[in-house]
């Protein structure tokens, strides 16, 4: 939820209609079939995470802006069983023994996948060695703590609800990986090809709320109305967490002279490739979408990509 914020705000605060803009929003509940929609015709911008590398593949959509970095993801087991009590080794804790058949609750096609995967892979072992459940974080995190499965890869605020109840956390993100990942923005390219000035003036509206969401005090205040106009449960504890690990890209950030758009799009791809989930064939089409050009012009400065 934390990428779609700066588009509400953008919403709200009127930024589209003074462009000149008639935006419509929709809410997904993960990246899935937000690339279905996209791949029907259903939408023609979105913003999204982890999975929207499967419409990159496909050749058919441009990454236009990185809008958020994606702290705050970990996996999580109970304190007390074999694989959190194997011990850590570079941040990450557990043993091959004690993560094969392990059942993990988690949302496939999702940042948390790649994750799983990658850690595992870290001790040798395939996904086919441990048993992934397809589960959407709310329901694996209710089935996870009333005592099923062996764990679960969360994401904010679950994660931070797992840590205070005690859940040890085998790895993060980051550390599974070895990659930073930013949430973003793509579109369809026959949409960039026809309406090009359009979506100069989205992105420019959607820079323009993330410069804004810099102010801590207007992001939470705002973030937590939007949670809970969706029934989203997050504490005050979890939000200022989610604040914390998950930073706006904003043009401050874009500005800076190490930062490359689209940064963990390779990794992830060549990662995807050697999994079998994307196609030798198609994994060039991912770094050839990164199109850095729209921020370029919003914020004055040449931006590259990865």
């Amino acid at each position: 939820m934390t990428c779609g914020i700066p588009v509400l705000y953008a919403q709200e605060k009127g930024y589209f209609k003074d462009a000149g803009l008639d935006v419509n929003i929709e809410l997904f509940a993960t990246g899935a079939p937000i690339n279905e929609a996209i791949a029907a015709k259903q939408i023609d911008v979105a913003v999204s995470g982890f999975a929207s590398v499967y419409s990159l593949a496909n050749a058919d959509c441009s990454w236009v802006a990185d809008v958020n970095t994606t702290g705050g993801i970990g996996l999580y087991a109970r304190a007390d069983s074999a694989v959190a009590q194997a011990g850590e080794t570079e941040g990450l804790v557990g043993s091959a023994d004690t993560l094969k058949g392990l059942q993990i609750m988690e949302p496939l096609g999702t940042a948390v996948q790649y994750m799983t995967e990658t850690y595992a892979g870290k001790f040798g072992l395939s996904p086919d060695d441990i048993n992934q459940v397809n589960m959407e974080y709310a329901s694996a995190y209710q089935a996870f703590t009333t005592g099923e499965g062996d764990a679960m890869a969360a994401n904010p605020p679950y994660s931070y609800q797992l840590e205070e109840a005690g859940y040890a956390k085998l790895c993060s993100f980051e550390d599974a990986t070895g990659v930073n990942m930013c949430d973003g923005c793509f579109v369809r390219n026959a949409v960039l090809k026809d309406r090009s000035e359009e979506i100069q003036l989205f992105v420019d509206c959607l820079v323009k709320a993330m410069d804004d969401m810099q102010d801590d005090t207007l992001r939470s205040e705002y973030t937590r109305k939007i949670y809970a106009d969706n029934a989203i449960t997050c504490s005050d504890t979890d939000l200022a967490h989610e604040i914390e690990d998950r930073d706006y890209v904003g043009t401050e950030a874009m500005k800076a002279a190490d930062y490359k758009m689209g940064a963990a799009w390779v990794a992830i791809t060549d990662f995807l490739v050697s999994a079998e989930k994307i196609t030798a064939e198609n994994a060039p089409n991912v770094p050839a979408s990164i199109n850095p050009t729209f921020v370029s012009k919003t914020t004055g400065t040449e931006i590259k990509a990865e």
